[in-house]
């Protein structure tokens, strides 16, 4: 991760979360004195891009559709996480409906992301 410039976090979204894998990891290699502290620099001023892919369709992540938020609110533990560890947090990637894509669907999908991961400069969110 000192080697590049983007950190993609990629999973699919399990009940509004990261599967227990990646949180596990998190835990074990976002740690105090090399991700964040007085001394844990090793990822400043680095980007992270999280992408995700859900069953559920996109009007489900809406504050009028079923789960009343979007997957972007519902990443904000990411986004408070690259906050800490002092990485800028990139517009995340959001693949809805893959219960119901066909897969020449899938297959643009995986180019279009490609695409967007690769783009040079991609918009940084805000918390507020």
């Amino acid at each position: 991760m000192e080697q590049h410039d983007r950190i993609i976090l990629q999973f699919p979204f399990y009940w509004y979360s990261t599967p227990s894998l990646l949180k596990k990891w998190e835990d074990e290699v976002l740690v105090y004195g090399w991700a964040f502290g007085s001394t844990g620099d090793k990822l400043h001023g680095k980007e992270l891009l999280v992408s995700v892919s859900t069953g559920g369709a996109a009007e489900n992540y809406s504050p009028n559709g079923e789960f009343e938020y979007t997957v972007t609110e519902l990443l904000r533990p990411l986004q408070a996480t690259s906050n800490l560890i002092g990485t800028s947090y990139l517009t995340p990637y959001v693949l809805n409906g893959v219960n119901h894509l066909s897969d020449e669907e899938l297959e643009q999908s995986a180019k279009d992301y490609v695409t967007y991961a690769l783009t040079p400069e991609l918009e940084a969110l805000a918390l507020r």
